[in-house]
């Protein structure tokens, strides 16, 4: 069985003098990786690595990882191996390295992007995962409260809500629920509609 993470997590280590910040972020899709590590190296753009690694999809179909500067298969590749260990997927781990003056080698460094990974996994809330799929939608301001119970009730999570002239918001929901979906939505025509 595969987990996922239902939100980012984040913790530090110290080996010899250097610090590393370890991030797990929950993957949606694979377009938000580029806009998640662009907004990563802004948070850590004086750490001296940021190397990363991540796993998507049901079946672990998609596959990434990068040293970033580190000597090749000492950072990348033990964040990577260390999502694998722990069944996970649909997640990007990133872990910033603040050198500190002392070299750690090359097992020193896959022990320690190992254990920082590690670390930052068992702080977290791990869940099933399952394939989503999601739905940009509009709705009046009278009819959100109950459409967003309705929603909840099969496995929907509301995310991006902007309150304008109507309500519009992402559903993001099990995709073994979309016939449960369509039976609200259905039910719900004058309220609710979709926003493509």
């Amino acid at each position: 069985m595969l987990y996922t993470i239902e939100k980012k997590i984040e913790s530090e280590i110290k080996i010899k003098r250097s610090r590393f910040v370890a991030v797990l972020y929950p993957l949606l899709h694979t377009e938000e990786i580029r806009d998640i590590l662009n907004a990563h190296y802004g948070l850590f753009s004086d750490a001296t690595h940021n190397c990363y690694a991540y796993i998507y999809g049901l079946n672990r179909e998609i596959m990434y990882s990068s040293d970033a500067g580190e000597p090749t298969g000492t950072a990348g590749k033990p964040i990577l191996n260390t999502l694998l260990r722990n069944d996970l997927t649909n997640v990007l781990a990133i872990v910033s390295r603040y050198f500190g003056g002392i070299k750690l080698g090359v097992k020193g460094l896959i022990s320690a992007y190992s254990k920082a990974v590690e670390q930052t996994i068992l702080q977290g809330n791990l869940r099933i995962a399952k394939q989503l799929i999601s739905f940009p939608l509009v709705c009046d301001y009278a009819s959100f409260e109950g459409l967003k119970h309705s929603f909840q009730t099969i496995g929907g999570e509301i995310k991006q809500v902007i309150w304008s002239e109507e309500v519009n918001f992402i559903l993001n929901l099990p995709a073994e629920q979309e016939q449960e979906f369509l039976k609200i939505i259905d039910g719900n025509k004058h309220k609710i509609r979709l926003n493509y």
